[in-house]
């Protein structure tokens, strides 16, 4: 019985873990997005928070089934691409 109930609580630690992981990783892409969408239509705070709540949705729907290493390889593939674009704008000629 003891056995179980310590299976059943490092499972539990493991899923919340999981969780807050998916959270925070759908709080960057949303404050990202929203940031982006917020220059383009000058929307006000109540606009900006609702599009961070809904991207932390859409980002905890669609990565239901992914584990660890899936949600780490996202974040690898997102930090990649931020310093990709980074680094083009940096290097862009002009204004």
């Amino acid at each position: 019985m003891i056995k179980e109930m310590q299976g059943r609580l490092k499972e539990s630690s493991r899923d919340i873990g999981l969780l807050s992981i998916k959270v925070i990783s759908g709080f960057f892409l949303g404050l990202t997005l929203a940031l982006i969408a917020e220059q383009f239509t000058k929307t006000g705070n109540f606009g900006f928070t609702f599009m961070i709540v809904c991207i932390i949705g859409a980002f905890i729907r669609i990565s239901k089934n992914w584990r660890f290493t899936a949600v780490l390889l996202f974040n690898l593939f997102c930090v990649m691409t931020a310093m990709l674009l980074r680094m083009y704008i940096l290097v862009a000629p002009g204004q």
